[in-house]
């Protein structure tokens, strides 16, 4: 039964229990009130059929006042039963809710061939109170057990303090027709409150709309303050001629509205004065004593038994305020509860959506400004999100254009994104891992990437969430650094050959000559003499060469051969490039 948590799940119920705060502040219908309330439970409960049951303590019996789904209900064969009957008069008589798994195993219930001929089996059912008054039952039927969470268990309140409301303004407006234009003015009221969720307006307007229902002098609107339990003034109204002075502030337990807190019932004084039930702080009877009003009667606004506030009414000392006044104050007030409930409801929703965009605002600032590239992907290769830094570094121009792209698309050796999602996968995390990258305009980069596997709470993967660097710029200096230390290598050992091949070598060539100078110009032997003179100054000039090794250069060889390293080039001055 239950259902998903979601802000827009939110927002729909409480759009709902708006509609049906106007629809029971407006119609006198009871059973239509009590169908559409039904309606709205079987579907924001997601729930196969809702009934109301009214009770009746007169003549002790439960009549069938509302429904869901009309046509599942034509056939039911008992549309009245005694409060002594059933599960559903268990829950009247016993004023406590009841869930059945499974009322084929229940003998308290009846009808069960209408049960099974709709496939119901499973049965929820709650007292409908208003104060210590039982005035309904509201019955679910379903095919699997109930399970409420918190959440729709504070919805299921919700709709059972509308119905109670609904019941008890249908019942005051049918219980004298002398009370008829009260009754309408009450509506209006309703209709009224109905219209904004702001506190303050609220507020307002039932200070102003009561003080003139009752024809009292002054009115006034508490709201309660939670854990002090002092009762802190919202709004007040006073009649044109009237002398009302009033505190801002009344604390715990003190006053009329005060005692009414406490009491959690209406509290009527012909004389706060007079009235030893009435506590007043130091210096507050000053107030009462320079104001023109003595009789009070004030009515807590009460919510599922939890006080949120009262509202109290001041007149001239002799008022009596009847039965009838208390009624009409009580029905205010808990029209009044309900719509102070909704707007603080709405405030709560509406404050935890701006914690909610200024929390996500400042994850996105920070998500933008990190100079580094952060992503989200499926491990099918689409980017969910990513920063402007990993845009720029893959040469987009913003980051929708880059989560429109693959992220197959960047990797310039498909191997290495097989190679990377099989680490995620067996290790769940990976650091460090380098890989060449394509951008968009074709240039490969170096990324170092880093990553950690996001999981659904069965193990399914969600998402890889991780960060990537760009480190084009140090791995070419690492291999600069490769190359220098290779040049290092050659020059040290060619170094070391030229010294230990010149020596010896100048020997050679010095004999040569000396043996040369001894021939004649005509002797057979002078020419090979020369030409190993001067072969002996070519490997001299090498030698020459290895000493002077500035780079590493090879000569150019036929396809298939080794690269030979060319002396020559590899010990020349590099060439300067343009100024």
């Amino acid at each position: 039964m239950a259902a998903p948590r979601s802000k827009d799940t939110q927002e729909a119920r409480l759009r709902a229990l708006a509609r049906l705060n106007r629809l029971v502040s407006s119609s006198l219908h009871i059973d239509e009130v009590l169908s559409a309330i039904a309606r709205a439970a079987a579907e924001l409960m997601q729930v196969p059929a809702v009934s109301f049951w009214i009770v009746d303590e007169t003549a002790r019996r439960l009549e069938l006042g509302g429904f869901s789904d009309p046509d599942l209900y034509a056939d039911f064969p008992m549309k009245s039963v005694g409060l002594d009957q059933g599960g559903i008069g268990f829950v009247a008589t016993h004023r406590q809710s009841i869930n059945v798994p499974d009322v084929f195993a229940d003998p308290r219930f009846f009808a069960l061939e209408w049960w099974r001929a709709h496939g119901f089996k499973s049965y929820f059912a709650t007292p409908v109170m208003l104060g210590d008054a039982i005035l309904a039952v509201l019955a679910m039927t379903g095919r699997e057990p109930f399970h409420f969470d918190q959440n729709e268990t504070e919805l299921l309140d919700g709709l059972v303090a509308h119905a109670a409301v609904a019941i008890r303004n249908a019942r005051l407006f049918t219980a004298s027709e002398a009370r008829r234009r009260e009754a309408e003015a009450l509506a209006e009221v309703g209709r009224l409150l109905s219209q904004t969720l702001d506190l303050a307006v609220v507020a307002e307007r039932i200070a102003e709309s009561v003080r003139a229902l009752l024809d009292v002098r002054s009115a006034g609107v508490y709201r309660l303050e939670p854990e002090s339990g002092d009762l802190v003034v919202m709004a007040t109204s006073a009649a044109p001629t009237a002398t009302f002075e009033y505190p801002l502030v009344l604390p715990r337990g003190t006053g009329v509205p005060g005692l009414a807190v406490r009491q959690k019932a209406p509290v009527v004084t012909p004389d706060a004065l007079a009235d030893p039930r009435i506590t007043f702080w130091e210096g507050s009877r000053v107030y009462v004593e320079r104001s023109d009003y003595r009789a009070v009667l004030a009515v807590p606004f009460l919510v599922q038994d939890r006080v949120i506030g009262a509202l109290a009414v001041g007149d001239r000392l002799g008022r009596v305020f009847d039965d009838t006044a208390i009624g009409l104050a009580q029905a205010f007030a808990d029209q009044a509860a309900l719509a102070l409930e909704n707007a603080r409801l709405f405030h709560e929703a509406d404050e935890r959506r701006l914690l909610a965009e200024d929390a996500e605002e400042r994850y996105r600032s920070l998500f933008d400004r990190v100079p580094v590239g952060l992503y989200r992907e499926t491990p099918e290769g689409k980017l969910l999100d990513a920063n402007t830094a990993l845009a720029q570094m893959l040469g987009y121009p913003n980051r929708e254009v880059l989560l429109g792209v693959s992220v197959a698309d960047h990797y310039a050796n498909p191997h290495d994104l097989q190679r990377w999602l099989a680490l995620l996968e067996r290790d769940g995390i990976a650091r460090d891992f380098e890989v060449r990258l394509r951008r968009r305009d074709g240039r490969l980069i170096w990324a170092r990437k880093s990553a950690r596997v996001v999981r659904y709470l069965a193990g399914r993967v969600l998402y890889y969430e991780g960060v990537q660097e760009d480190v084009t710029e140090r791995k070419r200096g690492e291999e600069a650094e490769r190359q220098a230390e290779a040049l290092r290598s050659v020059a040290r050992l060619a170094n070391a050959a030229a010294h230990e091949i010149n020596n010896p070598l100048a020997v050679v060539i010095g004999r040569l000559e000396l043996l040369a100078r001894h021939l004649r110009d005509d002797d057979a032997g002078r020419g090979h003499i020369e030409q190993a003179i001067i072969a002996g100054r070519r490997i001299s000039e090498m030698i020459s060469h290895m000493r002077g090794i500035t780079r590493l250069e090879v000569s150019d060889q036929p396809p298939g051969l080794e690269p030979i390293l060319d002396l020559k080039k590899s010990s020349e001055a590099r060439p300067e490039g343009p100024a």
